[in-house]
């Protein structure tokens, strides 16, 4: 009895041990492997944070004003084709912009320019959606509700999109309600007025003038109607970019741009209009040729031009070279 006494004195302790061992050597290893993969879905979870931030901030707004300049410019392109203005600009430039159609139609068939195809909202979103399942292997939803285009400042156009978006991976889900707001220059490309108006014979491409208001003289008048330039005046009766889509002139304080038409692209050259772009077009001195001066400073240049009493005062045209037209 004694004997066997030991012996499971014996074997008890070295049960003891070997669990002992057990829980040194496997218990560890539990923790490590636990810390592992905590860190690893935290990792996971900072990558998409970083990709929704990305989307909201930086993608998105890139996406829209690359958008926007080829939404416009695809408009100009229309007018130019049809030779007629835009009814609803609003309408329109969200059509395009969304979906590359116009009334319906792709907009790239009728101006014969592939400028949309692949480049649309829409378009976007899908490449969105596409390289997030394959690189990071989540699930992107975007809707665009809606998107708009107007002008605070005369040489830019301010483009705002407002959309939801959703990312969905096997570890976290994150739904956003987004406005996003960019900025596009105007410069560079062609003025809507002038192609309408002039059954396209005339081209004016959109050039801020470095002129200050309080600079102006019969020679620096004369470089801006060669050069085709436009100016912005303080409290202006002149249209905006937007605005000459739709044929509205009338003033834009905040926005209105004018270039002066030069009478050597003009079918007869010498009218009794005011030469200022949107007043030449809209006749509004056609009747009225007492308050038209003709600048003779330039007429051996620009033979026939004329303005009206306000725009020889703002361009500093000196009595010398302004005569009364009647």
């Amino acid at each position: 009895m004694g004997k066997m006494s030991k012996k499971g004195i014996f074997f008890t302790f070295l049960a003891i041990t070997i669990m002992a061992i057990f829980l040194l050597v496997f218990t560890p290893q539990a923790d490590i492997s636990l810390q592992r993969n905590t860190q690893a879905i935290a990792a996971r979870i900072g990558a998409m944070d970083n990709y929704v931030n990305t989307l909201e901030n930086d993608y998105f707004e890139t996406v829209l004003r690359a958008s926007t300049h080829k939404a416009v410019l695809s408009l100009i392109y229309y007018m130019n084709s049809t030779g007629s203005y835009i009814p609803n600009f609003d309408a329109s430039f969200s059509e395009v912009i969304t979906t590359g159609n116009i009334n319906g139609v792709a907009i790239d068939s009728i101006t014969g320019k592939k400028i949309m195809e692949n480049n649309t909202l829409t378009d976007w979103s899908n490449k969105i959606i596409e390289v997030s399942k394959d690189t990071l292997n989540v699930n992107t939803t975007i809707t665009i509700i809606n998107v708009s285009a107007s002008q605070s400042k005369p040489w830019n156009i301010d483009s705002r999109l407002s959309l939801n978006f959703t990312v969905h991976s096997n570890v976290a889900e994150w739904k956003k309600n987004a406005i996003i707001t960019t900025t596009t220059g105007i410069e560079g490309l062609h003025d809507p007025y002038y192609l309408v108006n002039t059954n396209k014979l005339y081209t004016n491409q959109i050039k801020k003038s470095t002129v200050e208001f309080n600079q102006w003289n019969i020679a620096k008048a004369r470089e801006h109607l060669r050069n085709g330039t436009y100016i912005h005046w303080e409290n202006s009766d002149a249209p905006s970019f937007l605005m000459r889509f739709t044929n509205t002139i009338t003033n834009s304080s905040c926005c209105g741009i004018e270039s002066l038409a030069n009478p050597n692209k003009i079918v007869p050259s010498d009218q009794k209009e005011s030469y200022a772009d949107y007043l030449f077009w809209t006749h509004k001195f056609a009747n009225n040729c007492t308050q038209l001066y003709n600048i003779t400073g330039l007429w051996d240049e620009f033979r026939g031009f004329k303005l009206d009493f306000e725009h020889v005062t703002r361009y500093n045209i000196s009595s010398q070279d302004a005569v009364r037209n009647c």
